[in-house]
């Protein structure tokens, strides 16, 4: 009589997951900027909803969008928190501030085009966007962080050190940020110095930057950090996760700095995002916990973008 009992039990478990979970409809999309088709993934809950908050996730230089989709969790984060989440795609990696990636504005135009068209087509709302930069991707969000400040309501960066080129980013507007690394990270490393390469394994193009902590410095210099940092320990599976939140003077913004233990150059994520016992973890609900309550002064950012014609197309 066990039996067939727990057999129910599962059966009514699996059909409560299939109606609760997030719908999430994707679909690759593409916008022409100056002359080049440029994709990206598109997960709603409701596609013909208008105004939602969006979280945009820049991948890493290996460029695998659809890999990050289906393992990273990030999506179904922000879904079951009402975000709109967009992968953009640069095939070659995103071009940073480094050297080594030969200071193009391409990406920089692709990412202005983008926003402009999705304001204008009203899906998402304005004064609601934040974006995810993740190794290579992270660089490029504080090289957009630099010439376009004014952008992102708030924006997150993991495994992803301030390139050495970037040490005066203390000098810009200041930017709502969290900045999550690995102590074990080896492509960038926890102490700075020269990014890992291999040709074998596609690993980039190189470049120096600084140290977790130096790029911690540069943004508490850039957000006027203030006051008393509220310091919190987690540990999940064994691995100790510190989150330090670092408040800011009126005219600043508030800095959080995550600092995963025994973990390398991976998106920090494991266990089962839907269940979330103490062995289940996922970063990306430490970034909308931080994005919450945040907002644009300005409901609708200065369009910067020249370079897209029409509307995004599927």
């Amino acid at each position: 009589m066990i039996g067939p009992l727990i057999v129910i039990a599962v059966a009514l478990v699996v059909v409560l997951w299939l109606l609760w979970r997030p719908r999430r409809p994707v679909r690759w999309l593409t916008i022409d900027v100056n002359g080049v088709q440029r994709r990206y993934f598109l997960c709603t809950s409701d596609p013909s909803a208008r105004h939602q908050p969006v979280l945009f996730c820049f991948h890493g230089g290996l460029a695998r969008v659809d890999m990050l989709v289906r393992s990273s969790g990030i999506a179904e984060v922000g879904l079951r928190n009402g975000y709109a989440v967009i992968f953009p795609e640069a095939k070659d990696g995103w071009i940073d501030s480094r050297p080594e990636r030969g200071g193009s504005t391409r990406d920089l135009d692709f990412v202005d085009a983008l926003l402009d068209a999705l304001i204008a087509s009203e899906l998402i709302d304005a004064s609601r966007m934040f974006a995810l930069g993740i190794s290579n991707g992270g660089m490029f969000l504080y090289r957009m962080a630099g010439e376009r400040p004014m952008r992102f309501a708030g924006i997150a960066t993991a495994l992803a050190n301030l390139p050495i080129v970037e040490k005066s980013a203390g000098a810009g507007a200041p930017i709502p940020i969290t900045m999550i690394f690995g102590r074990q990270d080896r492509i960038q490393p926890w102490e700075g110095g020269q990014l890992a390469r291999s040709a074998k394994l596609g690993l980039g193009v190189g470049g120096e930057v600084v140290s977790a902590e130096a790029t911690l410095r540069s943004w508490l210099k850039r957000n006027r950090a203030e006051g008393t940092t509220r310091r919190r320990r987690m540990v999940s599976a064994g691995r100790p996760i510190d989150i330090e939140d670092y408040p800011a003077a009126p005219d600043g913004a508030p800095t959080r700095y995550v600092t995963v233990g025994n973990w390398g150059h991976r998106w920090p994520c494991w266990g089962d995002n839907v269940s979330m016992t103490s062995d289940d973890f996922n970063a990306a609900n430490l970034l909308i916990e931080f994005f919450s309550g945040l907002t644009l002064p300005d409901k609708k950012p200065a369009a910067f973008s020249a370079a897209a014609e029409g509307s995004v197309r599927a």
